[in-house]
């Protein structure tokens, strides 16, 4: 099923954050490769917390009871609570980088990062969001947003990521062709967009 100027979806407006948005619905691998050095920093403490709290836990109030000294605790429980906190972790240092993307934290490396790579990817007359490299066909990739997009809010219960190129994440490619304070000095001459997305009219549309 393809979608046309006639039968478009529709989205409602992106929600607002203190900081520039970036993408409402960026694709796994990006949201991972912006991770900032604080958030591998949650991750790591979450992934040791766990197990340490065990061994705490059990020297505060050993097994064998009350005034009793306290024991090993089971290998097998370690493992358990490092891999728990190792997930949980993963989950917090996510949705830390994601909330950068949305605008609902300081973002200026990532929206600098951001616009660098757009930008490059138009220079070499790509899509921005590689949705032509995609196999799904227009609906599904329409469904694909709607399915992740938020998803994070609801991390804890379901983890839910966009593993799709889509081209829904509720930015304007125009504002990559602007020239902001020091971007002059990467030396990109963009190819217009209308055209690069003519070259792949056969794939996207």
């Amino acid at each position: 099923m393809s979608y046309n100027k006639a039968y478009e979806p529709v989205r409602s407006a992106p929600a607002s954050g203190d900081y520039e948005l970036i993408d409402v619905d960026p694709y796994f691998g990006r949201v991972v490769s912006y991770l900032r050095p604080s958030d591998v920093a949650v991750w790591a403490a979450s992934t040791a917390a766990f197990p340490l709290s065990l061994i705490a836990w059990e020297k505060l109030d050993p097994v064998a009871g009350s005034f009793k000294r306290p024991g090993p605790v089971p290998g097998t429980a370690l493992r358990a609570a490092t891999l728990l906190g190792f997930t949980g972790g993963f989950f917090a240092a996510y949705i830390r980088s994601l909330k950068r993307f949305l605008g609902w934290s300081e973002n200026a490396r990532e929206v600098a990062k951001d616009r660098y790579e757009i930008k490059k990817l138009l220079l070499q007359g790509q899509l921005p969001y590689h949705e032509n490299e995609s196999t799904l066909n227009d609906r599904m990739k329409d469904i694909s947003n709607r399915n992740s997009q938020y998803s994070f809010a609801l991390m804890a219960i379901l983890p839910w990521f966009n593993m799709a190129y889509h081209p829904y994440h509720g930015t304007d490619i125009r504002k990559y062709y602007e020239t902001r304070p020091g971007e002059e000095t990467w030396g990109f001459e963009l190819k217009p967009y209308e055209e690069i997305k003519a070259e792949y009219a056969t794939v996207v549309e």
